[in-house]
């Protein structure tokens, strides 16, 4: 990878000099000055790669939502300085090759001002180095793969993440675990691990290893499966025979339906079973299990009745009839920052936004918009600090996560507990 920049660097230096034409509407003068070539009547194209086919699409869908409903909400309000928001939509069906091409293609072909991307880490990665090289600020709602902000990624200073890292989910998971005795009465002392052979699945198992033994927690197997998987039934078997106190699992939409579906079939419930987002927190989720979903619990980074987002997520119902979510809450919140960064700098060129993300700072609330509905309450991007002992660059340090449960087919908030309303369902109902 650091050979690789050494090439890809040049590449984006050069790639700056034209990027208010690729990029954007916006020119730039010697010694870094906007030429002022930007008019009102020009839209302001924000370009998204998410996957819109396959079977990672509803993924897609969902996230797109939270994009349409906070570009209608400020178009509404008369955009930015007087200049509409457009989106303009790439489809990677979850493949990083697509994502490169779309990626390319909205570059250069549709001149997108600024990009989102891409819910899936390893597509996220190749369609930063596209947008570094042509000078055009990307931006991460929901991509938590810890690497991508790490000492191989330091130069790539067009990339910023608000959602928080895997490392930070899964922690969060274990304080879960740890605290949850505290309600239930019992203390879990064994997890298994079940999830995809992908980068998302590999990155659940290095970070639970990771903080285990700090929480007092056992690991006693690792279960996994290639994703698409049409059967489930050995993996769920694996996972009865190891008996573990509670099952820690990411997997995409049609995974994690057909692993609850699998644990019916073999009439085996686990007393708890705590997932990292992904596709157990997608709307379509409990819509596909009715009530075998009850008792999933899962990381959220939005939930209904999180007191700052209840009011927009009525909102958001009324149009879309699901409820927001945390990938929808995220990607919702992006498009807000691209607006507090493009107000900032005064224009659309690519170098004055990144350099106006790099110094935003969102505390509370956005300047004419809502108050961060997410389960904290101020963004901004850290140049650099430290996290387990290694560098990271540009992620929103203040973002945290919640857990939410499923109980009587919807999701509640159970912890953190001062947070919450609802009591833990112990042991899972799963029906």
């Amino acid at each position: 990878m650091k050979k690789f920049l050494k090439g890809l660097l040049p590449l984006a230096l050069a790639a700056t000099m034209f990027a208010g034409c690729a990029g954007g509407s916006q020119g730039t003068a010697e010694g870094g000055e906007t030429t002022g070539t930007e008019t009102s009547g020009e839209t302001i194209k924000i370009g998204t790669i998410y996957a819109m086919s396959g079977d990672k699409a509803a993924i897609g869908e969902n996230i797109l939502r939270g994009i349409d409903f906070a570009v209608e909400e400020i178009n509404k309000q008369g955009g930015i300085n007087g200049r509409m928001l457009e989106v303009v939509r790439g489809d990677h069906a979850g493949d990083a090759a697509t994502g490169r091409s779309e990626a390319e293609r909205l570059i250069t072909q549709e001149h997108v001002d600024v990009m989102m991307g891409c819910h899936m880490s390893t597509v996220t990665e190749v369609v930063a180095q596209v947008c570094q090289q042509y000078g055009v600020p990307m931006i991460t709602a929901i991509s938590t793969l810890d690497k991508l902000s790490d000492e191989e990624h330091a130069a790539y200073d067009y990339f910023f993440r608000l959602c928080p890292l895997n490392s930070i989910y899964v922690e969060d998971m274990l304080k879960y675990l740890k605290d949850s005795s505290q309600q239930t009465g019992e203390e879990i002392k064994t997890v298994a691990i079940f999830t995809d052979k992908a980068a998302i699945g590999q990155e659940l198992i290095r970070c639970v290893n990771l903080f285990a033994d700090q929480y007092g927690l056992e690991v006693v197997g690792e279960v996994d499966y290639s994703g698409g998987a049409a059967d489930l039934s050995a993996q769920v078997l694996a996972l009865k025979q190891l008996n573990p106190d509670a099952i820690l699992c990411d997997s995409y939409v049609n995974d994690a339906v057909l692993f609850v579906n699998t644990l019916k079939e073999q009439n085996y419930k686990p007393k708890m079973i705590v997932a990292k987002a992904n596709g157990f927190t997608d709307p379509s989720f409990i819509t596909q299990l009715g009530s075998a979903a009850n008792g999933v619990a899962s990381v959220v980074e939005f939930n209904s009745d999180l007191t700052n987002g209840a009011e927009i997520n009525k909102e958001f119902k009324e149009v879309y009839g699901v409820d927001m979510n945390g990938h929808s809450a995220e990607s919702y919140t992006v498009v807000w920052l691209f607006k507090a960064a493009i107000e900032k700098a005064g224009s659309t060129d690519g170098e004055a936004v990144k350099k106006a993300l790099a110094e935003l700072v969102i505390d509370g609330a956005f300047d004419g918009g809502r108050n961060i509905i997410l389960p904290y309450s101020k963004i901004d991007f850290v140049d650099e600090y430290d996290l387990a002992g290694s560098k990271h660059y540009r992620d929103n340090t203040s973002a945290s996560v919640a857990i939410a449960q499923i109980q009587d087919g919807a999701w509640k908030t159970v912890w953190p507990f001062e947070f919450s309303s609802s009591q833990i369902a112990f042991p899972a109902p799963l029906e």
